[in-house]
C-alpha cells in the first residue's frame, strides 16, 4: 500500500493521524476491499491456521509521526455495523515496512451502526498502521478517526470496559515478584525496563489487554517497556531453536522474558518440558534477564461445551480441555528452573465461571474487550505485588 496519511490537526484538534467522515466510500477515500479466500484455511501469521476470516475492507496505511522507540498509546474511534461475525483489526509496520504483531477485536453483528471507542497500547518499533474490518458479511463503517493518547486516558478507558463487567476478586500472593527482584525495584525507581512478552496469540491478547496503562497508574514513575514477540500456534519447542531465539527474544534485549499462552501446552510431554527449560536457561545465559513462567489465561470458553458446569478443575483431564486448563504443566516447569510463576489460570477461569451470560470470546479460542480486559486486571494484581 502506498497512500500515506501524515499527521494532521482536525477541528483544532492535535495528534489526529487518520480520519474518514462519514460512511467509507471506495472511491476516491483510499479505501480498499480485498477478498477472503474462501472456505479454505489460512495461515495468519500471530494468530495460527485457521478458517478464513472473510474478506477485508482496509485503510490506506498512515504514518505514526514517531521518531523514538517508544510504545505509546493510541486511540480509535468508529462507527459500525454487520450482518454476521466481524472484527475490527489493526495492523501496524515497522520502519522497513514489516508487518508486528497486529490488534483486533469483536464489532458485534447486529442493523445498528453503533459507535465504537477503544485505545490500543502501540509498541515502540511500530512506523505506521492500517485498520480494516474483516468478515464474511456485509460490514457498513465510517467515520474512522485514529489519534494519539495518554497513559491517563488508556487507564481511563480500561475502567470504563471494565465498570460493564461483574468485579473480579482476586489479589495475587505476596510473594509474586519474590523471584523477580530487579523488575520489581525498576518499578518503584523508574528505571527504563524492557519486558519482552513471548508465546502465541493468547500472549498477544495479553498485551493487547492495555494493562500496562494500569501498572503506569500504580508505578507512575515506572518506565516498564512492553513489547509482544509472538507467532500463532507457537510455544518454546519453536522458540529454542538458536536462531528463533535470536530472532524472538535476544534481539530485544529483555530485562524481562515473560513467557505464556496455550501453545507451550499441547501434549505435557518431557519435550515440551525441555524446550521450556531450554529457553529459559537460553534467556538467563544470553540475555541475562530475569524470567517469568505464566499460565494460560483466558482463551476457549469451556461454559459453552459444558452446560453448567462451574467447576472448571474437573476438566483438566480430559484432553480437549488441558491445553487450556491445566496451569500444573507451566508450576511444575517454572518451580525446576527456579524462575516466577503466575498462575492466570485460576483467576481468569474462576472468574468465567462466577461471570454468568457475559461473553468474552471474539472466536472459538480469542478475547473480546471484555475478555481481554479480565487478562489485564489479573496481570496488573501481579505487578502490583511489587508496592
Amino acid at each position: 500500500m502506498s497512500l500515506i496519511t501524515q499527521p494532521q490537526s482536525v477541528e483544532g484538534q492535535p495528534g489526529v493521524l487518520f480520519q474518514t467522515v462519514g460512511d467509507i466510500s471506495l472511491s476516491g477515500s483510499g479505501w480498499t476491499f480485498e477478498a477472503g479466500a474462501g472456505t479454505n484455511m489460512v495461515y495468519l501469521p500471530f494468530e495460527g491456521s485457521y478458517p478464513d476470516k472473510g474478506g477485508r475492507l482496509q485503510s490506506p496505511v498512515f504514518s505514526l509521526g514517531r521518531a523514538g522507540n517508544e510504545a505509546g498509546y493510541f486511540r480509535l474511534q468508529f462507527k459500525a455495523a454487520s450482518a454476521g461475525h466481524c472484527y475490527w483489526w489493526l495492523d501496524y509496520f515497522n520502519g522497513a515496512g514489516q508487518i508486528l504483531p497486529d490488534c483486533n477485536s469483536a464489532v458485534y453483528p447486529g442493523e445498528e451502526c453503533l459507535a465504537y471507542d477503544e485505545i490500543v497500547y502501540v509498541p515502540g518499533a511500530a512506523r505506521r498502521m492500517q485498520v480494516a474490518f474483516v468478515s464474511r458479511e456485509k460490514v457498513r463503517a465510517g467515520d474512522v478517526r485514529v489519534a494519539a493518547a495518554t497513559a491517563e486516558e488508556a487507564a481511563r478507558w480500561c475502567d470504563l470496559v471494565y465498570e460493564k463487567l461483574p468485579p473480579l476478586s482476586f489479589t495475587a500472593p505476596a510473594d509474586a515478584m519474590e523471584l523477580l527482584p530487579k523488575t520489581a525495584a525498576a518499578l518503584k525507581s523508574g528505571k527504563h525496563w524492557r519486558a519482552v512478552m513471548l508465546g502465541d496469540s493468547i500472549v498477544n491478547d495479553s498485551f493487547n489487554s492495555v494493562f500496562q496503562a494500569l501498572v503506569q497508574r500504580d508505578f507512575p514513575g515506572s518506565k516498564l517497556d512492553f513489547i509482544v514477540s509472538v507467532r500463532g500456534c507457537t510455544g518454546c519447542p519453536f522458540y529454542r531453536a538458536p536462531e528463533e531465539f535470536k530472532k524472538y527474544v535476544a534481539d530485544y534485549k529483555p530485562d524481562l522474558l515473560m513467557i505464556g499462552g496455550i501453545s507451550n501446552f499441547s501434549g505435557f510431554n518431557a519435550d515440551e518440558s525441555a524446550a521450556m527449560d531450554a529457553v529459559i536457561k537460553m534467556a538467563r545465559e544470553q540475555a541475562g534477564c530475569e524470567v517469568l513462567v505464566m499460565s494460560q489465561p483466558l482463551s476457549a470458553d469451556w461454559r459453552k461445551n459444558k452446560a453448567g458446569e462451574k467447576d472448571w478443575r474437573k476438566l483438566i483431564e480430559n484432553k480437549e480441555y488441558r491445553r487450556g486448563l491445566d496451569y500444573r504443566f507451566a508450576r511444575e516447569c517454572a518451580r525446576k528452573a527456579g524462575v516466577a510463576f503466575w498462575d492466570l489460570t485460576a483467576p481468569c477461569h474462576d472468574y468465567l465461571a462466577a461471570a454468568g451470560d457475559c461473553d468474552f470470546n471474539r472466536d472459538g479460542v480469542h478475547n473480546n474487550d471484555r475478555g481481554k480486559q479480565v487478562i489485564g486486571r489479573v496481570l496488573r494484581e501481579y505487578f502490583r505485588a511489587a508496592r
